[in-house]
């Protein structure tokens, strides 16, 4: 997917390293290199941080991306990704939002053109 947009930037997790490669492949986000790779994505020059909290409150993940409403389905499919509820039209009319979760239960609203 093509993100555009990515909030928070800080994420709960049980397990950092599936959490990130989760987020990593299903966001196709890139891995921030260095000392802190196993734990950083990186988007828009801003470092997403996860960390361990295997007690945290589910959170609300909100990613707004570039394609349209098709892609993103076959993008979901092909990672294997549930949608947790029908997607529903923004107010706007322009926009379809999916709902999915995350490996911790964190949900993620993935924001397409229609």
């Amino acid at each position: 997917m093509r993100v555009r947009k990515f909030s928070p930037l800080r994420i709960p997790a049980n397990n950092v390293p599936n959490t990130v490669r989760f987020y990593r492949e299903v966001f196709d986000l890139p891995t921030e290199f260095g000392i802190n790779e196993a734990r950083h994505l990186y988007f828009d020059k801003q470092s997403i941080i996860f960390h361990e909290e295997p007690d945290a409150e589910p959170i609300t993940v909100q990613v707004v991306v570039r394609d349209h409403q098709e892609t993103v389905i076959n993008h979901l499919i092909n990672y294997e990704v549930t949608q947790t509820k029908p997607a529903t039209e923004n107010e706007d009319g322009r926009h379809v939002i999916f709902y999915i979760d995350d490996i911790d239960g964190n949900h993620i609203e993935v924001i397409a053109n229609k």
